[in-house]
């Protein structure tokens, strides 16, 4: 099976995202303070990674390229349930999760109709060779819910912890960067741009664990469930 030099660029890398799952997964349990909510999403990076992992290795078929995103809706939806979880009152957090829930499951049944029926154009065109698909839009707008609500919630933070929580923002939206490119080509001659999101990303979910130790165990408890 011949795969392009940058195909194999994001292959390889993925296996980082894969591994910071693993890792943060670990330190979840032998920390021990932060809530079952925050393994689902620690969980999610690693159901996010292998379905990553085969999309790069076979980028032509469609099935992978739609099940990977659905995982990374997955990973988005996790996160938003978790914060949510941590800041809001039970009775906004029903109603949130109620909305978020039946969005993100139109988003799903898009995506999981775009295997049998693909899309011909992006529905982002960045430029000739990137852009963004409709379910990495959907993507970066749960996102941007999420650094929202992390924004607003902020005050709470101790100095620390809003100092970690703009380098996090900052190696995503760096990520974000990267991720417009093509996963196809190569430019110029040694830069995959794609893969290099799939490292940024791969050490921005550490860094999100580390804010949560920060949260949960160093400097502050935050509720539990």
């Amino acid at each position: 099976m011949y795969l392009h030099d940058a195909h194999v660029a994001n292959v390889v890398t993925s296996f980082a995202t894969l591994w910071s799952g693993i890792i943060i997964t670990l330190f979840w349990w032998f920390d021990g303070k932060q809530s079952l909510r925050w393994l689902f999403f620690y969980l999610t990076i690693i159901i996010t990674a292998i379905p990553t992992i085969i999309h790069h290795m076979y980028p032509t078929q469609q099935f992978w390229t739609s099940v990977d995103i659905m995982t990374n809706i997955l990973l988005i939806w996790a996160l938003g349930l978790a914060l949510a979880g941590d800041f809001f009152t039970e009775s906004f957090y029903t109603r949130y999760v109620f909305v978020l829930s039946v969005i993100n499951l139109f988003v799903v049944l898009k995506l999981g109709y775009e295997i049998f029926s693909p899309p011909r154009n992006l529905f982002l065109p960045l430029g000739e060779k990137s852009g963004f698909t409709f379910g990495e839009v959907a993507l970066i707008l749960n996102a941007v819910v999420c650094v929202a609500i992390m924004g607003s919630f902020s005050k709470t933070f101790t100095k620390k912890q809003k100092s970690v929580l703009k380098l996090l923002v900052a190696m995503f939206f760096l990520g974000l960067v990267f991720a417009t490119g093509s996963d196809d080509y190569i430019k110029p001659t040694f830069i995959s741009w794609h893969s290099l999101w799939h490292v940024t990303g791969a050490f921005g979910f550490v860094v999100f664990w580390y804010l949560n130790h920060l949260r949960f165990s160093v400097e502050g408890s935050v509720k539990q469930c």
